[in-house]
């Protein structure tokens, strides 16, 4: 029977004979190390879209609307990055809506803009729908 080595710091594993790791600390490392992002450009740009989309959140949680209207910058002093978003949004030739996933904003002039949450219903090929079932008495 030969040694397996650890995936994470190469030593002999004892144990099972499917094991792959020689302790917790060596599987943690080896999975934060494969699911890390190799390009710290993709790493700061998808902080960036979660930073901008924490404080659209911030910002609507609050309301019941979910609508605001919101000196630009008093986003920009929050830490918020204009030329960053997921998605570009528009009905109609003048409105143009710019999304960080559900929370979007649109221009209204120069110096505010209209924050919104996205009421449009999105599905996702992963997503699983909900199914509401009514029971009728």
């Amino acid at each position: 029977m030969t040694a397996k080595n650890c995936l994470a710091c190469d030593r002999p594993i004892k144990g099972r004979t499917d094991k792959k790791f020689c302790d917790d600390s060596c599987r943690n490392n080896y999975n934060n190390r494969m699911n890390s992002y190799s390009s710290p450009l993709v790493r700061n740009i998808n902080n960036i879209l979660r930073r901008n989309r924490r404080i659209l959140e911030d910002l609507l949680e609050p309301l019941e609307k979910k609508v605001l209207v919101i000196e630009r910058h008093k986003l920009v002093q929050r830490g918020f990055h204009f030329d960053y978003m997921t998605e570009h949004y528009h009905p109609d030739k003048k409105e143009h809506y710019y999304y960080c996933y559900e929370y979007g904003y649109r221009s209204i002039d120069q110096e505010k803009v209209l924050v919104v949450k996205d009421t449009r219903k999105k599905h996702f090929v992963r997503e699983k729908k909900q199914v509401v079932v009514r029971r009728i008495q």
